[in-house]
């Protein structure tokens, strides 16, 4: 399966008339704490499209965090928040389709990007141009989840549903991995524009402080993530390792946000009845500034996921210069190149992580050339701008696909 891949070309700011670009998704209420891969992605996202003029730009959050409905303007981009109910007898994801459907035929936008299935069908249902981004792939994730509670199962099976009905009806849609094109190889009519996630320039520049015997995982402490693997492995590499500073105790420090309360009991039960109190830290969701201090300061980042797509720790931990060790799952293997910009190993291995953060703890050389390659690739691929501008690029195209002055719209988009 191939991929457009859109070439990069400046705004011309010299445009009489805007593209109005409608973008639906779960978007930060507070930039400075964000909670989760795909509020990171629609943030950053707006940031490099609010610098370019030739666009008018309409974000659509619609979910039970918003506490009220409320506009708000910014640098020139439009947020149109609503509120769901939290307690409530149809889920809101099927409610949010019918509201978010509505609100975008009142914003006729010529063209929508949504970053999620139930979104991707209110847009369709609104009969509006539409170039789907595919975050994920929930059934695969799904079995992660198999033994929540029947909320929950809900909310994946309809997660799941408007996933497939998206797919199935899109004529567009962006892969930020080529694993998604792979997986949905013969479930989909869509055209792929082969897009990577943006990174702001800010990652890019931190300085390496690292504390040579510290790891940092950065994600979502929910069952997908299987961070009792990578207790696991801490427990086993304890007692053989020999960091490369002298100091032969490894610490664990684990950033991000509670999803699942039960599994984060189950970590912090394992953590008190094998005695990792002093190795192992929850330092639970950071702010930005505390978040490039963690990857500033750790000498490691690893990720024991047994479901990713293109995870933005292991693009911000590249993009910091630091090595990463993780699974090999899913789109994982596009970004880490096993052995050279850090080390894979099979889902469920405790033993294979603790190999590969030992080795790397024990060699500082190491981990400062992998990291440093990791960089590089890293600003060929995620830098802010040049990732804003690709969207922009499919936008047009998109739009000239429904408009009557399609090659005019089209021939501006590429300029």
């Amino acid at each position: 399966m191939t991929a457009t891949e859109p070439r990069v070309s400046p705004p011309q700011p010299s445009r009489t008339t805007k593209l109005k670009v409608a973008l639906p998704a779960a978007y930060p209420l507070d930039p400075t704490r964000i909670p989760g891969g795909v509020r990171a992605v629609a943030y950053h996202l707006v940031q490099g499209l609010q610098t370019m003029p030739d666009l008018d730009v309409h974000v659509v959050h619609c979910h039970s965090e918003v506490p009220e409905d409320r506009e708000a303007c910014e640098r020139g981009v439009a947020f149109h928040f609503r509120s769901m109910p939290r307690r409530r007898v149809i889920p809101n994801t099927i409610t949010a389709v019918g509201k978010v459907a509505t609100m975008l035929r009142g914003l006729a936008p010529e063209v929508v990007n949504p970053h999620s299935g139930h979104y991707a069908v209110a847009s369709l249902r609104a009969g509006l141009p539409t170039v789907l981004t595919v975050h994920g792939v929930p059934f695969r994730e799904a079995p992660s989840y198999a033994h929540r509670g029947l909320a929950e199962r809900l909310r994946l099976y309809m997660e799941m549903y408007y996933s497939w009905l998206a797919m199935r009806r899109v004529e567009h849609a962006i892969a930020i991995s080529p694993y998604v094109m792979r997986e949905y190889e013969g479930k989909t009519r869509a055209r792929w524009h082969r897009i990577d996630n943006p990174l702001p320039d800010d990652f890019f520049s931190l300085e390496n402080r690292e504390e040579a015997s510290r790891v940092l995982f950065v994600g979502t402490i929910t069952e997908v993530k299987d961070i009792l693997t990578l207790l696991r492995a801490f427990r086993e590499l304890l007692p053989a390792t020999v960091v490369s500073s002298g100091d032969s105790t490894p610490r664990l420090r684990l950033a991000g946000r509670t999803t699942s309360p039960r599994y984060e009991q189950t970590l912090r039960t394992f953590v008190s009845e094998n005695n990792l109190q002093g190795q192992v830290e929850f330092l639970g969701m950071l702010d930005r500034e505390r978040l490039l201090n963690e990857y500033s300061e750790c000498a490691v980042v690893v990720l024991p996921s047994r479901q990713e797509n293109a995870p933005m720790a292991v693009i911000e931990a590249m993009a910091a210069g630091k090595p990463v060790v993780a699974t090999r799952v899913g789109g994982i293997p596009d970004l880490v190149a096993d052995g050279e910009t850090g080390l894979l190993v099979d889902a469920g291995s405790s033993a294979g992580i603790a190999r590969s953060l030992e080795r790397l703890l024990g060699d500082r050389a190491l981990r400062l050339r992998m990291g440093t390659l990791a960089r590089k690739q890293a600003g060929t691929r995620f830098r802010l701008q040049q990732v804003a501008l690709k969207y922009r690029e499919v936008y047009y195209l998109v739009a000239s696909e429904s408009a009557p002055q399609s090659r005019d719209i089209h021939e501006r988009g590429r300029r």
